[in-house]
């Protein structure tokens, strides 16, 4: 009797029966792998804070420093067609974003040119020490085909052991060797 109703199954039911149970299997599995997501964010943060919190250490708190306006610079706006507008620490100091517009498009092309090895790329000294952030730590450089006079771009630079901060003042140093001393870093 049991061969005679296995022969007469509906193989179709059999495929469609073991789809159901394949997403089924994977639904609980995403839900699972989420709920370990969760727990282990959880737990971290959880960690995070208990350590600061032992550590007899006041919680930190984020306070803006607004950057002073970027020191006039006439001769690096006369050979570079370019004004500094900003330098930014982000990602938790992991990074600096050094901010310009440009005012001649045909000077200001060559920071456009080159590569991390070459490049026209201005570099950052943090002023009181002897920390230097060259081209070769760039992260993104923000332009899009030919410069544009009255644009604004972006040069993300990565900050290793964070000698940038927030509140301090680096120095831009252009290629050519032309500066604009005690630029404040913000947040």
């Amino acid at each position: 009797m049991t061969a005679a109703i296995v022969s007469e199954r509906d193989p179709s039911a059999g495929a469609a029966a073991d789809a159901d149970a394949l997403r089924t299997v994977s639904r609980r599995a995403l839900a699972l792998y989420l709920a370990a997501v969760v727990a282990l964010t959880a737990t971290i943060l959880g960690m995070r804070l208990a350590s600061h919190h032992a550590s007899g250490l006041p919680t930190p708190v984020s306070v803006a420093h607004p950057a002073a306006p970027v020191p006039a610079a006439p001769q690096v706006e006369a050979v570079w067609g370019l004004r500094f507008t900003d330098v930014i620490v982000l990602a938790d100091n992991g990074g600096v974003e050094l901010r310009y517009q440009v005012i001649d498009a045909a000077k200001a092309a060559k920071i456009h040119l080159g590569d991390a090895t070459s490049n026209q790329l201005p570099s950052l000294e943090v002023e009181g020490t002897s920390a230097r952030i060259t081209p070769s730590s760039v992260l993104m450089h923000f332009h899009h085909g030919d410069a544009v006079s009255g644009q604004s771009y972006s040069i993300v630079y990565g900050n290793a052991g964070g000698v940038v901060h927030s509140g301090g003042f680096v120095t831009i140093v252009m290629k050519d060797g032309l500066t604009i001393k005690h630029v404040q870093v913000s947040d």
